[in-house]
Formats: structure tokens, C-alpha cells, sequence
């Protein structure tokens, strides 16, 4: 087995992982706050739903990057990028590659510090939740976002070389699911 056929299967096995768990979390995001409002309008208001909530959001938004990032599916200038010269086009790829993960690497040397500062405080409204938990989304999104950016590295590096972009795959991709469903549309009719 090929290094790319390793890559692309570790690529598809991590995706699914952040798609399980950014929903995961969204759910229970959303469900504390659903039964938070709830009970606020009972007159027996969740002291803790806001802290809690708070965090969630946290988790989700670093769990929910590296999830784009795999895809590369944060904001960007494929279009600009994709119209310069092949050499200045190679060189901006690796040099933003390279100040990306110098940045995350930066995030996750720097929240496993602080992690360890927290010790074994607390949360204010749940004295069962250690702040080093709470915050562990940080070192972890951050390592999470460097392995996603090195299994879509490849792919987007030949996009590159092509002139082509994410953007211009996502159409294609629609495209062929629409002349898809518009064949299975007119068997079934038939």
C-alpha cells in the first residue's frame, strides 16, 4: 500500500472521527440549552447550563476547524492564488502551510502549558469538572487541525498544479451528483 493510499484512508477515518464528534457535541450543546430555557420558564433555572455551554462552544469550534481544515474548506483565495504563475504559486502554498501549522503547533505547545498551570481547579459551577478537561479542547483541536492539514496537504498540492481549486471540485462534485439524480430521475419516470 502506497504513502498516499495510507494518507487518503487515515484522511477518511479522521474526517468521519470529527464529523462523529462535532455533532456530537452540537447535540449536546443544543440540548442544554433547549432543556436550560425550559427550565428557566419552570422557575428551576440550571445554574451550571452557561458555563457548560460556553465550553461546548469551544469544543465544537476547535473539533468543527479541524473538521474544515481536512476538507479545506476555510476561507481562502484558491481563485487568486490558482490565476498566478505555477513557481509563485507553489511557493505561497508552502510558505502559508508553513505559517498555518507554525500557528497551531504554537496553540498546542501553549494550551498544554496552561493545562498544566490549571492543576486540578475546578469549574466554578461543577466542582466534579477539572478546568484542564474543560480546556482540553485547545491542545487537542490544535494537534487535530495539524494532522488535517497534513492529510489534505497532498491533494491540495496536486490542485494546485493543476490551476484548479477547492471550489472548482465542489462544483464538478455537484455537478455529477445533479446529472445523478436527474438519470435516476428519468429511470424511475420511465
Amino acid at each position: 500500500m502506497s504513502f498516499l493510499a495510507v494518507l487518503n484512508r487515515v484522511s477518511s477515518v479522521l474526517e468521519k472521527v470529527l464529523i462523529a464528534i462535532s455533532m456530537t457535541i452540537l447535540l449536546a450543546l443544543s440540548t442544554i440549552i433547549i432543556v436550560a430555557v425550559f427550565s428557566r420558564f419552570s422557575g428551576a433555572s440550571l445554574y451550571w447550563y452557561d458555563e457548560v455551554s460556553a465550553i461546548l462552544l469551544a469544543w465544537l469550534t476547535f473539533y468543527g476547524s479541524a473538521l474544515c481544515a481536512i476538507k479545506r474548506s476555510h476561507m481562502g483565495f484558491g481563485g487568486l492564488v490558482a490565476s498566478m504563475a505555477l513557481p509563485l504559486r507553489k511557493a505561497l502554498f508552502l510558505f502559508s502551510e508553513l505559517v498555518v501549522i507554525g500557528f497551531f503547533a504554537v496553540i498546542a505547545w501553549a494550551s498544554y502549558y496552561i493545562l498544566e498551570i490549571f492543576g486540578d481547579e475546578t469549574l466554578t459551577s461543577l466542582d466534579f469538572i477539572t478546568l484542564s478537561f474543560a480546556q482540553s479542547a485547545l491542545p487537542i483541536g490544535a494537534v487535530l487541525f495539524i494532522v488535517a492539514q497534513l492529510c489534505s496537504l497532498p491533494k491540495a498540492w496536486n490542485l494546485l498544479c493543476d490551476g484548479s481549486t477547492q471550489e472548482d471540485e465542489e462544483i464538478k462534485e455537484a455537478i455529477r451528483d445533479a446529472k445523478k439524480d436527474m438519470s435516476e430521475a428519468m429511470e424511475a419516470v420511465k
